[in-house]
């Protein structure tokens, strides 16, 4: 990539009503269809929205983009996409990049998606006093101490937020150390892992149907851990099996989407080994110096049309 690329790119999680089919009683929150349906429409009016073949020839140096380019990107293969973002995006005609995690049926829940399930069934405070319980003392020092620094570390959304706090102290700091005893929480609380997973993320079936409809896919790890906090074969093999994965849907190179958007220089090679060409960030940019650092806008933070200026926060970023 010889010059900065520009292209606005914006990332979704889950996108949900409350007690509808995604939703399933979770009580996980998620961006309300009817805002997604909005920022759909400005976006559409405002830019022109690409899909995953044009970026990738782009960054390949095979063709241009159009001026104010935009690209939709999902991120963890969540049942969300099928039900609720895929017919919105085929009813416009639109295409979207979906990162889903390279998971084998029958695999374990991955801690985010565990911490989602139990914040919003206990609460924060109630779910971190029952796991402070059931963790041995120099583990709870560890946590205890771990949150106090991110309280004022590097990450911006967890400074002054104790509950982000506290949430990335066990994505990064414990995920193994805490993993027994948040797992016997979510056993207790939410119930069967295996059942919840089935629900949550998307089925091959529904995969093969999105691709059919002119969706794209990407790689985003097999467990969702922070690359950066990974051991060098951890990182190869985070990258190897998402790559595997996608090779059985369609030819590479492919796109990746760091999990908290957590890289570090090790992570560009490692990505580029494994077959892809290209990662995604989660810097708030639009114009991005290198292939494997593409920034992009939370879905979330827009206010929908009529509760504030959507349109004039995407210019801004322009300026």
């Amino acid at each position: 990539m010889d010059q900065p690329l520009e292209l606005t790119v914006v990332m979704y999680h889950y996108v949900r009503d409350p007690g509808d089919a995604a939703e399933t009683g979770s009580g996980i929150p998620g961006l309300p269809t009817a805002h997604f349906d909005a920022q759909l429409d400005l976006l559409a009016d405002r830019y022109t929205i690409v899909d995953w073949p044009t970026v990738r020839a782009h960054l390949l140096g095979q063709a241009a983009l159009p001026p104010r380019a935009c690209t939709l990107t999902f991120d963890d293969g969540l049942c969300d996409h099928y039900l609720n973002v895929f017919p919105r995006l085929r009813a416009r005609g639109l295409s979207g990049l979906f990162f889903a995690l390279a998971r084998p049926r029958g695999a374990g829940l991955p801690l985010p998606h565990q911490l989602h399930f139990l914040i919003a069934a206990l609460g924060v405070d109630q779910f971190r006093e029952r796991l402070e319980a059931a963790l041995d003392p120099a583990t709870r020092q560890h946590l205890a101490a771990a949150s106090t620094a991110y309280l004022t570390g590097p990450f911006a959304f967890a400074r002054g937020n104790p509950p982000e706090a506290f949430r990335v102290t066990l994505q990064r700091e414990l995920a193994k150390d805490a993993a027994p005893a948040i797992g016997q929480l979510f056993a207790a609380h939410i119930g069967p892992e295996r059942n919840v997973t089935e629900r949550l993320f998307l089925l091959p079936a529904q995969v093969r149907e999105m691709l059919a409809g002119g969706m794209h896919f990407g790689g985003h790890s097999a467990t969702h851990p922070w690359l950066d906090f990974a051991d060098d074969d951890a990182l190869a093999r985070e990258a190897a099996g998402s790559a595997d994965w996608l090779a059985g849907l369609a030819p590479g190179p492919f796109a990746f989407a760091y999990p908290f958007g957590g890289f570090d220089e090790r992570t560009p090679a490692a990505l580029a080994r494994a077959g892809f060409c290209a990662a995604f960030t989660t810097r708030a940019q639009v114009r991005h110096g290198s292939a494997f650092h593409i920034g992009r806008l939370d879905g979330e933070w827009l206010p929908p049309a009529g509760e504030g200026d959507a349109a004039f926060l995407l210019e801004a970023r322009h300026a």
